[in-house]
């Protein structure tokens, strides 16, 4: 399962780093993304980048501990092999989510700020996952969320912490 989003940033591409905008993107400017984010945190662990994320996709609770596998400026894949989903906030289960950013340069003086979410799910779980719908509100809440990081980064690099 694979749901990806793509907006415009009009901030010349240079000085965007999502490496150093997610180190300050705080629990409410997590929750100011989505009414479905509930709680952000963030560690290193044995020096690798990683955050832990609380969100309901559907009417299913997931949460994520993510670690950094790539980690540059202009494209963060982040990883939780464990994510915990209850499904229908019940019974739990264990999936693997990627969360991929990403900026290209379109112009001197803008990029495209894409967001891409996959989800690996065991078969039985995946068409549970497919009967519930879960495909078309993953696509609904990444077009939803994807603009409003690229607004936060936009902001914190006007606010000149970026």
């Amino acid at each position: 399962m694979r749901a990806s989003s793509e907006t415009r940033i009009e901030v010349a591409p240079d000085r965007i780093d999502l490496t150093a905008w997610l180190q300050i993107f705080s629990d409410r400017d997590y929750q100011a993304c989505s009414p479905a984010h509930r709680a952000a945190g963030y560690f290193r662990e044995n020096g690798v980048f990683g955050t832990v994320n609380v969100e309901n996709v559907g009417g299913h609770l997931l949460v994520h501990h993510y670690l950094a596998d790539e980690f540059e400026p202009h494209r963060v894949v982040l990883r939780s092999r464990d994510t915990r989903v209850y499904v229908m906030h019940l019974l739990p289960a264990k999936i693997e989510v990627i969360w991929i950013m990403e900026v290209e340069p379109r112009e001197s003086r803008s990029a495209a700020f894409r967001c891409t979410v996959v989800v690996r799910a065991p078969p039985l779980l995946n068409l549970v996952a497919k009967l519930g719908l879960l495909p078309v509100f993953l696509r609904w809440h990444v077009r939803r969320e994807t603009p409003l990081f690229a607004a936060d980064v936009v902001r914190k690099i006007g606010e000149g912490r970026l």
